[in-house]
């Protein structure tokens, strides 16, 4: 996947989140970082198998608070947001696309003259440096050096059958 460009911010605390979420046993999906001075938000996502309850985010609200004080990254007052990833989670990382095989997913690409289009469809995983998606009775393939960013697309249930559309 194309990376842009971190926040200075990110790039400064983002290892030090990621390993201590991951000693409580959760993964970090995404940290940003902006909003106007004075008014600024870090906000980090994070996951756990099975998802994320309001606890866990409470409880590494207090630990990542404390390591950010002990960091002080950022002059000055700041908002701290630390969250699920939500229902349409992002796909952060090249072995998502692998890791949510089956679901659905919408990838936006951006070609070399710059034009954007978003793929939508079922993740059939990463095939020689391609995202590979079934889009109904065909498939497309996304180069991942052209994916700008991804992200799942919920599956509400059927109110008639009670199972997940698609």
């Amino acid at each position: 996947m194309k990376q842009a460009p971190k926040h200075p911010v990110v790039e400064k605390v983002e290892a030090e989140v990621e390993r201590t979420l991951a000693d409580f046993g959760y993964e970090l999906v995404q940290i940003k970082f902006g909003g106007p001075p004075g008014n600024q938000t870090l906000s980090i996502y994070f996951d756990k198998p099975g998802g994320v309850t309001t606890n866990d985010c409470q409880y590494m609200t207090e630990r990542l608070s404390v390591l950010l004080d002990l960091l002080d990254p950022i002059a000055g007052r700041y908002h701290l947001l630390v969250s699920s990833p939500g229902i349409n989670r992002p796909l952060t990382r090249d072995a998502d696309f692998d890791r949510f095989a089956g679901k659905k997913a919408a990838v936006t690409v951006r070609d070399a003259a710059g034009k954007r289009a978003t793929v939508r469809g079922r993740l059939r995983g990463v095939a020689e440096g391609q995202v590979v998606l079934a889009t109904g009775d065909q498939e497309a393939r996304v180069a991942l050096d052209e994916v700008e960013q991804a992200h799942l697309v919920h599956e509400w249930p059927d109110e008639e059958t009670g199972k997940a559309e698609g």
